[in-house]
């Protein structure tokens, strides 16, 4: 295939485009490499809310990739920004211990069981997102008693932010569905993302959740900025490409509102005909190592 159009910088998936599971797509660790070596700037972007940044990092660099960190942001993390931002204290974490470890840090997140829950969070950890849990998020969100110890009356709640306003409801994304490897119960095939529990919230409370992962605008946004504070360089929206196995979710509306370069790769979640969408990629490759010898 010949090169359709030259990019500067690349916006690169993880799960599904540069490895499944924990093996590397084929390929993948010497295009990363090759992609060094042409001096092309890349953000690695992941809607992974299994484990926290730093286990990621970990991860990749298991599977052969050379990653630092300032070369990673996750949906994850861009939910620690917004909790700092709007000045969240204690949100209620529904994810596994190694993603909680991302808001650890965070100066505005209080442990202390007299602040009460101010906002939900939801990661893919099937055991927190229990009927208990989700029970409990739901009262959360809708201002009622969670705690038995409290008084049951409704006017003194041991939830909300404790200055009137209602908890708020935030998600990394609102997948619906991944690419999961084989278990001893399962082989390997799409499994339920969060976006069904994301949704389940939302009806039952009314409440619209905040989105601030992949495809949003803003979650690009941070990664272009990132590129640039880190190369010291100016780039044009066009003159950046998003790549993903996922036409929705790693290439939806926030990359097409920006004007990014869109490329699927038929990897991880993809299956025949994702192609065929209102909105479709600028291009289409059987998995990253091919996309990067087009590039280069």
């Amino acid at each position: 295939m010949s090169n359709p159009f030259k990019l500067k910088a690349l916006l690169i998936d993880l799960n599904g485009t540069l490895h499944l599971g924990s093996e590397p797509t084929k390929g993948a660790v010497q295009a990363i490499e090759r992609l060094r070596n042409a001096r092309i700037p890349f953000i690695f972007c992941s809607n992974s809310t299994k484990e926290s940044s730093a286990q990621l990092m970990g991860k990749l660099q298991k599977m052969g990739f050379k990653a630092e960190k300032d070369e990673l942001i996750t949906s994850l993390g861009a939910c620690k920004q917004l909790i700092e931002e709007k000045g969240y204290k204690r949100p209620f974490l529904m994810m596994s211990d190694s993603a909680k470890e991302e808001f650890s840090t965070s100066p505005s997140n209080s442990t202390s069981s007299e602040v009460p829950h101010d906002s939900v969070i939801l990661g893919l950890h099937p055991p927190s997102l229990s009927y208990d849990n989700l029970n409990l998020a739901f009262r959360i969100l809708k201002s009622e008693p969670i705690s038995c110890s409290s008084s049951s009356s409704s006017s003194s709640p041991s939830s909300g932010s404790g200055d009137g306003k209602k908890a708020a409801l935030i998600a990394p994304h609102k997948a619906m569905y991944q690419q999961s490897p084989s278990t001893s119960d399962l082989p390997a095939g799409l499994s339920l993302g969060i976006g069904p529990f994301v949704t389940a919230l939302e009806e039952s409370t009314g409440e619209k959740a905040y989105i601030v992962g992949k495809p949003t605008k803003r979650f690009f946004e941070l990664a272009i900025e990132r590129l640039q504070y880190k190369c010291q360089i100016e780039l044009r929206k066009e003159d950046v490409g998003v790549i993903g196995d996922d036409v929705i979710n790693d290439l939806g509306q926030g990359a097409i509102d920006l004007g990014l370069k869109r490329i699927l790769v038929r990897t991880g979640k993809y299956r025949s005909g994702s192609e065929k969408t209102d909105n479709p990629p600028d291009r289409v490759y059987e998995n990253f190592a091919e996309f990067i010898d087009d590039l280069l």
